[in-house]
């Protein structure tokens, strides 16, 4: 029995030796030559990786937003390999990546007999991944007032009537494809004039549809903004409460979301402003600043399965809103329902160096980071910083707000001084500038100007948000803030 199970051993083991073999010769054959990484560095130092795919091309990766024929056209190829294997041409030798049909390499196995042909092309780069926020700002269209259609003569402020000039107390939001601006100086000077309410394509600025009040009276939209998905929200305002209505693009039939006991655009001096933090078809906070107070305060109303609660909170900053310029407004840093916020405040002297003060404040209002001052130099240009408040009372400076882009959070903050509007993303730390192209400025008169507004979202599919700022006595610009690797 002994000398049976001996055998029997014998036979397992020389048959497991065999396996062996055959998994070895069979892996040999058909995976010879594997390429398990690839990577170029481009003209423009900057590296850029490659995706292996199953036929066996590889695609180095893009940004949209470069030219590839540019940084590709020589660039120096890094090849990770199987062990013992070589390729061919010599991957030291640059390459134009970009070429038609790509560039080939042979890879020769270790037993210098199997080869394996690649393709080299190129492709656009893959989106990031969620909680990695944007990558890219693209400078899109500009236009000021008068290219906008509104009259008079830009850059000239010797004309008798402000309205001529531009100096525009202005509302936009951006709806679907389209931006609304709302003139509150027109809509009080003659409720049907054809400069109150404008929709202009987002992508152009070009005029575009009629925007459908359905049995909203003009002078009764006191405000719009939009919410975090780019649908038009507009505060509207009768017998002292404030209803709620929004358009997913300007020729719907607004709907309402329900109405609160509060007039949340109290000021008529064009200080009055509110911000959506979440899905107003869904769920989101409003916030709007309240009567001034000692403490700063601000209404807060949230908004669940697309209505609106019947009734409303008091948040205070700790900052007074009847000083300086008497502006002061908020912005949640997201849609949560006890979120960080950042304040937008004015102080001191009118018109004069770091009047502009900007917060980010705890849930609580405790206030943990102060944004750096006009002269400070730390956000990478003079222009970028807390600045000077406006000299008229109740100016648009320092408008404030925030959006959770590819699940990080930004904020984007107005200022400026005398002769100079500016507007910048900043990343939450009010430190440090989100992306060079978003430190964004205008040189024309500003002090006596009703300041700037600003509007953006987040289009979740496109992975992209758009962004309008609009410069009192100036005009319109717009971005693209894109999430490719």
């Amino acid at each position: 029995m002994k000398t049976l199970n001996m055998k029997l051993y014998a036979i397992l083991f020389f048959s497991f030796l065999l396996s062996l073999g055959g998994c070895k010769e069979e892996d040999l054959n058909s995976e010879p030559a594997i390429v398990t990484s690839f990577s170029v560095v481009g003209k423009d130092d900057a590296f850029y990786k490659g995706k292996i795919n199953e036929d066996n091309t590889i695609t180095i990766k893009v940004s949209p937003y470069l030219d590839a024929e540019e940084v590709l056209a020589a660039a120096v190829p890094t090849f990770y390999l199987a062990k013992g294997a070589t390729v061919s041409p010599d991957p030291a030798i640059p390459q134009n990546f970009a070429q038609e049909g790509g560039v080939k390499y042979t890879v020769t196995a270790e037993d210098k007999v199997t080869k394996r042909d690649y393709t080299v092309v190129w492709g656009v780069s893959d989106h990031l991944p969620d909680g990695a926020g944007f990558s890219y700002a693209e400078v899109k269209t500009a236009k000021n007032f008068v290219q906008l259609g509104y009259p008079g003569e830009h850059n000239n402020f010797n004309l008798p009537d402000s309205k001529l000039y531009g100096d525009l107390s202005m509302y936009h939001a951006y709806c679907g494809s389209h931006i609304v601006l709302l003139s509150r100086q027109y809509v009080a000077s003659d409720a049907n004039s054809p400069y109150g309410i404008k929709v202009v394509d987002k992508t152009t600025l070009n005029p575009s549809v009629a925007f459908n009040l359905g049995t909203i009276a003009l002078e009764d939209l006191k405000m719009i903004s939009s919410d975090y998905k780019g649908k038009c929200v507009g505060a509207v305002v009768r017998n002292g409460e404030t209803e709620f209505f929004y358009w997913a693009t300007p020729t719907d039939a607004p709907k309402s979301i329900g109405k609160i006991g509060a007039d949340m655009a109290s000021t008529t001096d064009g200080s009055s402003n509110f911000q959506v933090a979440g899905d107003i078809s869904g769920n989101a906070w409003i916030t709007a600043m309240a009567p001034r107070g000692a403490k700063g305060p601000h209404y807060r109303v949230k908004v669940s399965n697309g209505q609106l609660a019947s009734t409303y909170s008091t948040l205070e900053t700790g900052y007074s809103s009847t000083d300086c310029t008497g502006f002061q407004m908020i912005a949640p840093m997201n849609d949560s329902d006890s979120p960080s916020y950042v304040v937008g405040d004015t102080q001191g002297t009118p018109n004069t160096a770091n009047s502009n003060k900007v917060y980010l404040n705890t849930f609580a209002g405790s206030t943990t980071t102060v944004m750096p001052g006009l002269w400070q130099n730390i956000l990478q240009a003079w222009w970028v910083g807390t600045g000077f408040s406006t000299a008229r009372i109740g100016g648009k400076s320092p408008f404030v707000s925030a959006l959770v882009i590819n699940g990080k959070s930004y904020v984007l903050v107005t200022s400026g001084t005398s002769w100079w509007h500016a507007a910048a993303v900043l990343n939450a730390d009010l430190q440090t500038l989100a992306h060079p192209n978003l430190n964004i400025t205008s040189n024309i008169n500003r002090g006596w100007s009703y300041g700037a507004w600003a509007d953006w979202y987040y289009d979740e599919v496109a992975k992209e948000a758009h962004l309008a700022v609009w410069f009192g006595r100036d005009g319109l610009k717009t971005y693209k803030l894109t999430c490719f690797e």
